[in-house]
């Protein structure tokens, strides 16, 4: 259960994560034991009061209707997941993973096909193209390489591409920097970005008051990138760090951003 539930909290659990690691040893282990916790819970309260499961919805036909309805979140991150492969990888990275999703496609339906069956040499057949196709996906899989990152700044608007000269540039001059460490796999700092960063008062406000907008693509796990979280206790992103004019102490910003935050922080009086 718990290998299957813990990667849809992500949104929710990244700041408590991200803050487990950056605190005391002490701290850590008390924050991961209260996910252990949780997860563990409803089981525990199960186990020890059986009749809370006559409180449960009786089966039937809805369950089947759900599981497969269930499906259709799945199927979406499947195409969320292929583009940010296209991002990490090109084209080719997409054509290798299409064909992978093709030959594990195929191996499962040879191996249903073929488990049940009263013959013992149709079951082995299915059982050595099931092991072929699984092997054929693992070999195409394994030949797909991240591109190079991109050596030009964003296409955004008033916003530059992440680099250590360049930051320590703008630090040099006293300048004030907004620096943005996303990902094209993290849900939370697409979300950050449309409902906090791009948000017209906040880019407003950057315009007015000078603010340089860095901004750092960490989907291809650039070393730069991964230097610079490492240096604020971060192991991923979202991480957002805001540089105040002259030299001021940086303000790290919390991971689930919203516009007053940011305003805040640029704004501390």
């Amino acid at each position: 259960a718990v290998v299957v539930a813990t990667p849809c909290t992500a949104p929710f659990m990244g700041a408590a994560i991200a803050g487990a690691l950056a605190a005391p040893p002490s701290v850590t282990i008390l924050v991961f034991l209260a996910m252990g916790l949780g997860l563990a819970g409803p089981y525990v309260a199960l186990a020890a009061l059986p009749g809370l499961a006559r409180l449960a919805p009786r089966p039937g036909r809805w369950m089947d209707i759900l599981r497969q309805a269930l499906a259709f979140p799945m199927y979406g991150a499947a195409v969320w997941l292929v583009w940010v492969m296209a991002q990490e990888a090109g084209p080719t990275g997409v054509l290798a993973t299409a064909i992978g999703i093709l030959l594990i496609g195929f191996a499962a339906w040879t191996l249903g096909l073929t488990q049940d069956s009263a013959s013992r040499g149709a079951r082995r057949l299915g059982q050595s193209l099931t092991f072929a196709a699984l092997l054929a996906a693992a070999a195409v899989a394994s030949d797909i390489a991240a591109t190079p990152p991109a050596a030009t700044a964003p296409a955004e608007t008033g916003v530059e591409a992440f680099t250590s000269d360049r930051l320590a540039t703008l630090r040099a001059a006293g300048k004030p920097v907004f620096v943005n460490m996303t990902a094209a796999w993290c849900v939370t700092c697409l979300v950050n970005e449309r409902v906090a960063i791009g948000t017209e008062t906040v880019r407003t406000a950057f315009a007015e008051q000078g603010i340089t907008y860095l901004k750092g693509d960490w989907t291809r796990q650039d070393q730069a990138i991964t230097d610079f979280l490492r240096a604020h206790g971060r192991d991923g992103v979202p991480l957002y760090v805001f540089y105040p004019t002259g030299n001021g102490a940086s303000v790290v910003l919390p991971q689930i951003l919203t516009g007053g935050a940011i305003l805040a922080a640029i704004n501390p009086n």
